[in-house]
């Protein structure tokens, strides 16, 4: 059974899936915001007596919003920031792992881990001018593991790393059903691998654009940057010349 996460761990995890330098401004913001309210509410601003229920509770809601204030205008923001050093290091390792595997993509995507496969595919998107947020779920394939977001829009990525296995249809279903309930414009599912016939037909018809091992490879030695969404295939438009030779399976 999965251990519950405290309140600090859900601020680490906000920090860390937010880009670092949104989650240290978020950091400041609300330790300013609550700094101010804790000076704001402290008790010489306070009535000297209450005379009735209403004045009493005013005091007692007050004095509530101070403390509160006073306690969570370090917590919040350390525990957002430790997160966003977290993932200022994440992405640190990620540029790293794309520098490594220009030398030789297929066979660093073949030994690879799937958190570092999923470290890789962020880089590569970070590459392609999108702002890349998240990193994997809570075990290999578990869920959407990175959030993108370009010129406004923004889209959701599933990775798996599937070395002799082909990825079907049902990952692409599940895939597209979370794009549509989280109002996405779109999603990319990547693998080392390949897809099922049944899994291109139908991302075909949906959503969803799939990026085989061929594809993620071509991107990986250093195909040039695109210049919208688009080119890469999320939206209704064709694909652009620019990107042909990227092999993005469409069936």
């Amino acid at each position: 059974m999965a251990r519950r996460q405290g309140l600090f761990d859900d601020l680490m995890s906000i920090g860390l899936k937010l880009p670092w330098k949104v989650a240290l401004a978020a950091a400041v913001v609300i330790f300013v915001a609550l700094h101010v309210v804790a000076i704001y509410t402290q008790t010489p601003k306070l009535p000297v007596s209450a005379k009735t229920v209403a004045d009493m509770g005013a005091v007692v809601q007050r004095g509530f919003l101070h403390l509160f204030a006073e306690f969570f205008q370090y917590i919040i923001p350390v525990g957002i920031l430790i997160g966003a050093i977290v993932g200022y290091f994440e992405q640190r390792r990620s540029g790293a792992l794309l520098v490594s595997a220009r030398a030789n993509p297929k066979a660093t995507i073949t030994s690879m881990s799937w958190r570092d496969f999923e470290r890789l595919v962020g880089e590569v998107f970070r590459g392609q001018g999108f702002v890349v947020s998240g990193f994997g779920g809570q075990g290999p394939d578990g869920g959407v593991d990175l959030g993108l977001t370009k010129d406004g829009r923004r889209y959701l990525v599933q990775c798996k790393h599937w070395r002799n296995r082909q990825v079907g249809v049902t990952v692409v279903r599940e895939l597209n059903g979370v794009v549509s309930a989280q109002n996405a414009h779109g999603g990319f599912l990547v693998t080392g691998g390949e897809f099922t016939q049944e899994a291109k037909h139908f991302a075909n018809a949906c959503g969803v654009k799939l990026i085989d091992g061929p594809a993620l490879e071509g991107l990986i030695g250093g195909t040039p940057k695109t210049n919208s969404a688009a080119d890469l295939g999320v939206a209704v438009a064709p694909i652009r010349a620019s990107l042909s030779s990227l092999r993005l399976v469409y069936g």
